[in-house]
């Protein structure tokens, strides 16, 4: 389905402008926009493209503004692993609650900048096809490369949350799918929502494309600091979006293919994923980060010394008994002192300006290993231990149920504050169940449970959009 979505989306958002070590995107990032008219404003375009993605909607999580972080720190608040503190000012609460409504302005701004990336994106490739031959081709291929993998990764993250159900094949409503763009005309064709099974379609269909364009073109130049998609990272995309969608095989082939070009560190190069000091030159374990530009916060509400949401007792007790890695400084800090004299753990992976890291090599690790264990490969007991030995814990020896129980287990620890656990929940058991709630547990929420079937395991389409565009179906419950 090619549409263009509304005008309110494709206007949201601030003007952003960094500088970039990147050959081919040395120009001022273009984030207006208007009609692409020579290559360099192509070049730009592609990064204000990338630019989309630092906005406290998507990424960046400022301390004290209560907008939606989408994809960093709030599916750790919205989860089970992260408790609100003592100290917590509410920002969060209506979303870590899953109260939300279809009026709720974090829901709303979430929604849409993952479609004004979008038609960034939209608008880069439809300039595209003048320069893709000649002396620009092969940068050209490289951009398309880019863009498309871009386009597929912002229309999964919204599946995630407005979608009722990951199945491969379902026919329940996903989100539209958006692929043509045209700023004189934004309102001319409004889209419907596209299922599940037609986005899952389109995403692999521009991932596939993505490749062949990376292999017409190269991967992008200067990546060193790993800051732009280059074709491991598209790899590590399938990977994650076979898992949801339950391709078992093809996430075990996507997560071998990006593990043999960037495989697993050791502890140490575990922690210094998290340094500031190793911006520059980040290990091998990381394949794709949003970078911090002395301005990037990704875990404000969760990390740092008095952050609004606090480590969970019992993912407390199961690091500490794991050791290693996982409860190093610069991880996690344990009996922090706060209100009350209430002794805290902390996540400390995001504890200020920092790079975001949305793709490593333990979570395909992970991948791998869930997915085997899902097809009764035994080698999947042999990946888990593997990220054992890389974190310094102890190896085990779990077979059937008990070692998915492990693999699951140990995602938690291994990704607690990157933006995971939320949507594990949701596509797993689908259950909520928080031990520490009220004063007396040290916790300003009072929401314990969120049992199986309630309508907040998907976002509602925000009223406002449909307002505009009575094409939108609402999800159920809204």
């Amino acid at each position: 389905m090619k549409r263009i979505f509304l005008y309110t989306t494709i206007l949201a958002g601030g003007l952003l402008v960094i500088s970039s070590c990147n050959k081919q995107l040395e120009t001022k990032p273009q984030t207006e926009l208007i009609e692409l008219k020579t290559f360099e404003d192509v070049q730009s375009a592609l990064q204000g493209s990338y630019e989309g993605f630092k906005s406290s909607r998507y990424y960046d999580n400022p301390a004290a503004s209560g907008t939606a972080s989408a994809w960093s720190a709030l599916p750790d608040m919205m989860g089970d692993d992260m408790i609100e503190a003592l100290e917590s000012l509410g920002n969060w609460r209506i979303l870590s609650e899953l109260a939300y409504n279809a009026d709720n302005g974090a829901v709303q701004l979430a929604f849409r900048q993952g479609y004004e990336i979008i038609s960034r994106v939209n608008n880069v490739l439809q300039a595209l096809p003048a320069y893709e031959t000649g002396e620009t081709e092969e940068e050209a291929k490289a951009i398309r490369a880019q863009a498309l993998a871009i386009r597929a990764h912002a229309h999964f993250d919204l599946l995630r949350y407005f979608a009722t159900e990951y199945d491969r094949n379902s026919t329940e409503l996903a989100v539209p799918y958006v692929t043509s763009f045209d700023p004189l005309n934004p309102l001319t064709i409004l889209p419907a929502r596209n299922t599940v099974k037609e986005v899952y379609d389109r995403i692999f269909e521009d991932l596939a494309n993505s490749l062949t364009a990376f292999e017409q073109g190269g991967n992008p130049s200067g990546n060193a600091a790993r800051y732009y998609i280059d074709e491991t990272v598209v790899h590590a995309m399938r990977a994650r979006i076979n898992l949801y969608a339950g391709n078992w095989q093809d996430a075990i082939n996507d997560a071998n293919t990006a593990l043999n070009a960037r495989g697993l560190t050791d502890a140490d190069g575990y922690v210094a994923v998290f340094s500031t000091d190793t911006e520059a030159a980040p290990s091998s374990e990381v394949y794709w980060a949003i970078p911090s530009d002395n301005e990037l916060t990704p875990g404000g509400g969760i990390s740092g010394g008095n952050p609004n949401y606090r480590v969970a007792t019992p993912i407390s007790n199961v690091i500490k008994n794991l050791g290693g890695a996982y409860d190093e400084p610069g991880v996690i800090l344990f009996n922090q002192t706060g209100i009350g004299g209430f002794q805290r753990t902390i996540v400390d992976k995001y504890p200020g300006v920092n790079s975001f890291k949305v793709f490593r090599a333990g979570e395909m690790m992970l991948i791998r290993a869930e997915a085997k264990q899902r097809l009764g490969d035994p080698t999947a007991l042999d990946d888990l231990n593997e990220l054992r030995v890389a974190r310094d814990v102890a190896e085990g020896n779990e077979t059937g149920t008990a070692l998915l129980e492990a693999i699951l287990l140990l995602r938690r620890v291994e990704l607690l504050g990157e933006g995971h656990r939320w949507f594990d929940i949701k596509r797993t058991t689908r259950i909520v169940n928080r031990t520490e709630c009220g004063t007396a547990g040290g916790s300003s929420s009072n929401n314990c449970s969120i049992g199986a079937d309630s309508r907040s395991w998907a976002f509602p389409i925000p009223f406002n959009d449909i307002r505009v565009n009575p094409n939108l179906a609402q999800n159920p419950g809204y």
